[in-house]
């Protein structure tokens, strides 16, 4: 019953976040004020990475296992539409995504920072030095991908040790999944459980690629309110639209922070972290649930705080007002044209009655 839901809920929230994405692109695109400079290429570049996430998502529909001292991501084979030889690659690109979206996240705050105090067209965020920021968050994802094909391909002894797990908890032969895993402590020739080094050094990476934008993104997000709750300065906000443009663009960049944070990034984090110590963790099989729900959620911030866009989702699903009858009903009281048709029906009236 939990897998049925489960994949109820994945594929219902990942369609959803298609169109949100799809539309978020659009009004990006079309509806974007012009005093947001650089950072509508960057609110795309997050919106379409969301976008690719939602179909690659679709199509993977991963599963996470905490057990012991292992992270594994699994995927039934009779679910899945590729080999399993594919398949692995499919969850590596889509586990890559945790650090594309956190390093991204980070250069969002990094650019709203500097926008609030350097004025829009900073130029550490034109032409070619956009294109380096833009870098960052592809070369961690690069980073990550290469851990997962390099170090957490599964192995026989690996296999044997999920099998009682898998039976046990989620009623599955684990022959009949493709997974990829994190071992840390795996059993040696004699049968004692050693230390993974490859492993416990991917988990070194994980940690410092994720405490560092973690720490990014509260260092310039505590500077962002500090900066906001400055009065307008000369020569650095020149109006109270930037001002008030400013206050939206930073508003949703929080829910769009709090959202991946609280259902994603702090979940995961202790599933994968916590194995290194070899405590066990039982609520992995939920996780996959929340992720799934991060794409839908993470486009409504934008389009809820961003008055530009609001305002235009609004009037397309405005009903369209129906013509008055009469057009002399809307005019007010007093007004000229209120005079005139009322001389005109007297006047009507007197050469009637002739």
């Amino acid at each position: 019953m939990i897998e049925l839901l489960k994949d109820i809920i994945q594929c219902l929230a990942l369609s959803i976040s298609i169109v949100l994405n799809s539309v978020l692109t659009y009004l990006i695109m079309t509806k974007s004020n012009s005093k947001m400079g650089s950072y509508k290429y960057i609110m795309m570049y997050l919106s379409l990475s969301a976008l690719c996430y939602s179909i690659l998502g679709l199509i993977v529909r991963p599963d996470l296992l905490s057990y012991s001292s292992c992270f594994a991501v699994y995927v039934k084979n009779s679910s899945s539409f590729f080999s399993p030889d594919v398949m692995i690659y499919l969850m590596s690109f889509i586990c890559a995504f945790y650090f594309f979206f956190a390093s991204l996240i980070a250069v969002h705050f990094v650019y709203r920072y500097n926008a609030l105090k350097n004025g829009a067209k900073w130029a550490y965020f034109q032409g070619k030095f956009l294109f380096c920021w833009f870098l960052i968050s592809p070369l961690l994802y690069v980073n990550w991908t290469l851990n997962c094909l390099l170090v957490f391909q599964p192995n026989k002894k690996s296999t044997e040790f999920l099998r009682n797990r898998m039976a046990a908890d989620f009623g599955l032969n684990v022959d009949d999944v493709t997974y990829i895993i994190a071992d840390f402590y795996q059993v040696d020739d004699s049968g004692k459980f050693a230390p993974s080094p490859w492993a416990f050094f991917s988990g070194f990476n994980f940690l410092v690629m994720t405490v560092v934008s973690l720490v990014v993104i509260f260092v310039f997000g505590i500077k962002c309110y500090y900066e906001m709750t400055h009065v307008i300065v000369p020569n650095r906000n020149h109006s109270i639209t930037q001002k008030l443009l400013q206050t939206q663009l930073f508003r949703a960049l929080v829910f769009q922070t709090l959202i991946p944070l609280i259902i994603m990034y702090l979940p995961l984090f202790v599933l994968f972290i916590f194995p290194m110590f070899n405590i066990n963790v039982g609520f992995a099989h939920y996780v996959s649930i929340s992720i799934s729900l991060y794409p839908a959620l993470d486009a409504l911030p934008n389009l809820l705080f961003i008055r530009d866009y609001r305002d235009c989702l609004y009037n397309f699903m405005k009903k369209p007002e129906t013509p008055k009858s009469f057009e002399l009903y809307s005019v007010r009281r007093g007004s000229t044209t209120t005079s005139s048709a009322r001389k005109s029906t007297v006047n009507l009236g007197r050469v009637d009655l002739g």
